[in-house]
């Protein structure tokens, strides 16, 4: 691998929004005629130890440039942050990797959240659980995460307002705890949105609407439901009328989607009988970045910036990067991928090489 120098991660000027807490959840409120930015993250996987510090070099650098392209008004990231499995980084210590990212986001001085993914607190593994990781990321100036209610499944769900300059309800932005095994290990295949969190999510989003037609929500969690594979398959067999792709590909080796199999699909179904939902945004499959809708709903993987989970993975770098959600004043919202060969473009002021 070729000499990497590590970009500076500086304050990016944007819109300089920021969200106000009303109380019971953090509220942006847009500016009248601009699309409200949201930049999707996924899959970073910092390492911080001795075996992965090239890796980890080209994975800050590409987070960088993508936040300095796009300059978004809120940055989310779905999971997977770090990558406590010592065999790749050298460490379990994701505290300390966890600490890494959150002096990264906070240098750029623009508001973000998270979802937790299944390797932020590796159960084998690491030395902090998700709970002691939310305490550390509740206490930045910049970042949104709430560890959520402790009667729920799952940490870290908490929802995030949208008003548009009137004050009117725009769209709800839900960040859920996708959880990680079914039992303590990667073996025994991966959990799901549990139903406590769905009824959580319905309450909510309820109460925000009062006696309106039901706020438009966006979902945002680590793993992908199973409809991202039948959706997929249906395309596939050219069934154009149940399913419309607007961009992006399934690259994962024989079409892998990792759903949980163990319960799943009740979040799509509860969520679509309810009529709230109209996108989910995840992770979790390093090489799908495909974006459809399904039965009304869209569903997006977002590229990922990976450098270190999958061997081979830093020299792929059309299915990987960052993903540009943009919201109108209709609560209209569209998605572009912001590809990573296109992010690791030479910034002139501080160069570096891959």
């Amino acid at each position: 691998m070729a000499k990497i120098t590590k970009l500076q991660a500086r304050k990016v000027e944007n819109s300089n929004l920021k969200a106000n807490f009303d109380g019971e959840y953090e509220v942006f409120k847009k500016i009248k005629g601009q699309d409200f930015k949201i930049l999707q993250l996924t899959d970073m996987h910092f390492g911080r130890g001795f075996l992965s510090i090239k890796k980890d070099k080209l994975a800050h650098n590409a987070v960088v440039s993508l936040v300095e392209r796009t300059k978004p008004d809120l940055i989310i990231i779905t999971g997977n942050n770090v990558y406590p499995l010592p065999m790749f980084s050298g460490t379990i210590n994701n505290l300390h990797q966890s600490k890494y990212v959150g002096n990264l986001m906070e240098t750029f001085g623009i508001p973000w959240t998270f979802a937790f993914g299944n390797h932020d607190a590796e159960p084998m593994f690491c030395t902090h659980n998700k709970s002691q990781l939310a305490e550390y990321y509740e206490s930045l100036d910049n970042c949104l995460f709430k560890k959520g209610d402790k009667n729920i499944f799952g940490v870290g769900n908490h929802i995030i307002k949208l008003q548009n300059e009137d004050g009117k309800e725009n769209t709800i932005l839900a960040m859920l705890d996708s959880n990680m095994y079914l039992k303590k290990s990667f073996f025994s295949s991966f959990d799901n949105i549990h139903d406590d969190q769905i009824d959580w999510l319905q309450e909510n989003i309820k109460h925000i609407s009062g006696n309106s037609k039901l706020v438009n929500s966006l979902a945002f969690f680590h793993m992908p439901l199973r409809e991202y594979l039948e959706a997929w398959n249906k395309l596939k067999m050219g069934k154009t009328d149940e399913v419309t792709y607007h961009l992006g590909t399934i690259g994962e080796k024989n079409d892998h989607v990792g759903y949980s199999y163990y319960k799943d699909g009740t979040f799509f179904d509860r969520m679509l009988e309810f009529g709230s939902l109209v996108g989910c945004f995840c992770g979790h499959d390093h090489l799908n970045n495909i974006s459809m809708t399904y039965k009304g709903i869209r569903l997006t993987y977002g590229m990922a910036i990976d450098f270190l989970a999958y061997p081979g993975i830093n020299k792929v770098y059309s299915n990987r990067g960052g993903t540009l959600i943009t919201i109108d004043d209709n609560s209209n919202f569209d998605v572009n991928l912001v590809p990573l060969v296109s992010a690791v473009e030479q910034r002139s002021d501080n160069r570096f090489e891959l």
